[in-house]
């Protein structure tokens, strides 16, 4: 159990790191760009994402599954062989689609100006969809550190060409060759490394990519309908409202800092061995352990950035973007459910259609819902129903859960400790209101006011005990440890 915790911490060390630098690369493009220019990025991003999730099929993610399970080296080899070739033929057929589309793909995002950008954008799927089959590599290899070594590669290339275009030229256009120029050289790392697996191809090869299409095709299909599902507010927003206004909503419907890393890391050691079908136990307790603990984090991180969300947007965004706080606050009511990954039980016991029907019933009830929504309440209807439809997809895994898995959630999900971690929460937070009416400095009201939240979280906590006996004994540890290596 240690090593599978130390492995995801390391990941998540580098994550918080990498996610440190995007928000402060985002932050900054907000400031030196218009709001018309930064909704265009943010769109070039969202039009990556989406399609990019559709002609990928979930085919990085079936490594995961199959690396562990092969026989030998050899075949390890072999799966990796055909996935980088596969792989890259798929992204040539991205980028072709995107040059040829760029008309009607601006057109859809209400923005004809993107036509333009996008003769340069087109080229970044070549790039990246290998570094994307990089990570999920070296994670069915259980070589973390490796993974690591590349992120942290990729943070220092997207820091000093994306910020420092940006702080010389000001210019969206020039930006966006500092994004491709940074994805080229992560490109040659990737390649460099996978190059190294390589090995001849032949006839079987197609009976073992059959087998692993098999395994990713409901994966991808339920992967782009479940980022469609939650996309499509961007999407609506983006057809009928202007480019400025996509860029409000755009920072209000961010992503909370640190949440998807403290649960992407574990989950992501944790399914190689539940695919492996060693140390299933382990990695089950790991995972039950993990949801308490991250809700532990998650809860009162949703709280403060809920309470004093009109500051956090000041601060980072200046008071020009203080029309997000309103999606802000809506969007961070889906927090609490990033505690647990539901999805990545069914992935380990090979359950991909029972992602795949989630993701469509997510997919086809928020559409309805964001069309509706939007005529009536504006830019806040597809926020509510994006934030619905969540509560009922998380709903629907854990019904399966119980029923196509014959497993009780009661062992995945430890009810009773998220119920006082949440108790603990909602009382800091009640006690903290008063902050909100004080007439203060931003920074200032924010800092006593997390302080005061911290504060009484940690005594509700320990009075309620959520927090337990190894809880405090970890962190001392860790404290220990850090005074050890000084």
């Amino acid at each position: 159990m240690s090593r599978m915790s130390r492995q995801a911490g390391l990941l998540s060390t580098v994550d918080m790191f990498r996610f440190g630098i995007k928000t402060l690369i985002g932050i900054a493009l907000a400031r030196i760009l218009t709001k018309e220019d930064y909704g265009s990025y943010r769109q070039l991003f969202l039009i990556y994402t989406t399609f990019s999730t559709l002609l990928l099929l979930g085919i990085p993610q079936s490594l995961m599954y199959f690396i562990p399970k092969a026989a030998d080296e050899t075949e390890q080899r072999r799966i990796i062989s055909r996935t980088l070739n596969l792989i890259s033929v798929l992204a040539l057929v991205f980028m072709l689609g995107l040059y040829l589309l760029r008309h009607p793909i601006a057109n859809l995002m209400n923005n004809p100006g993107l036509a333009d950008l996008l003769v340069l954008f087109a080229i970044y799927p070549v790039f990246m969809f290998v570094t994307q089959m990089f990570n999920s590599t070296m994670l069915s290899l259980k070589r973390p550190q490796s993974m690591a070594r590349f992120t942290l590669f990729s943070i220092l290339c997207d820091l000093v060409l994306i910020l420092s275009i940006a702080l010389v030229t000001k210019d969206l256009r020039y930006i966006v060759v500092g994004v491709l120029v940074s994805a080229f050289l992560q490109w040659i790392y990737a390649r460099i490394n996978l190059g190294r697996f390589a090995v001849g191809t032949d006839w079987k090869e197609i009976k073992g990519l059959r087998q692993q299409l098999g395994y990713s095709l409901p994966l991808g299909l339920a992967s782009i309908i479940g980022l469609l599902a939650v996309q499509l507010d961007k999407f609506v927003i983006s057809g009928y409202f202007s480019t400025e206004q996509f860029a409000i909503f755009a920072i209000g419907a961010m992503e909370l800092p640190f949440i998807s890393i403290l649960t992407n890391s574990v989950n992501s050691i944790i399914l190689p061995h539940i695919s492996s079908g060693k140390n299933i136990a382990e990695a089950v307790e790991i995972y039950r352990a993990s949801v308490r603990k991250n809700a532990l984090i998650i809860f009162p991180l949703a709280a403060i950035f809920v309470l004093f969300a009109s500051p956090i947007i000041r601060i980072l965004y200046t008071a020009g973007y203080i029309e997000s706080v309103p999606y802000f606050r809506v969007y961070l009511l889906t927090v609490p459910l990033r505690a647990a990954t539901f999805g990545i039980i069914f992935l380990a016991f090979n359950h991909t259609r029972t992602i795949l029907i989630n993701a469509l019933f997510t997919m086809i009830l928020n559409l309805i819902l964001n069309l509706v929504l939007v005529r009536y309440l504006g830019m806040m209807g597809p926020a509510l129903s994006t934030v619905l439809v969540t509560y009922l997809s998380a709903a629907f895994y854990i019904l399966a859960i119980r029923y196509k898995l014959q497993i009780d959630p009661r062992s995945l999900f430890p009810v009773n400790a998220l119920i006082r971690t949440g108790v603990a929460m909602l009382i800091a937070g009640l006690l903290c209101l008063p902050f909100l009416y004080l007439t203060m400095n931003d920074y200032l009201k924010l800092v006593l006011g997390v302080v005061m939240f911290g504060t009484l979280y940690l005594l509700l906590c320990t009075v309620f005990r959520a927090i337990l006996p190894y809880d405090r004994q970890f962190i001392m540890s860790l404290f220990r440890r850090r005074s050890g290596d000084q």
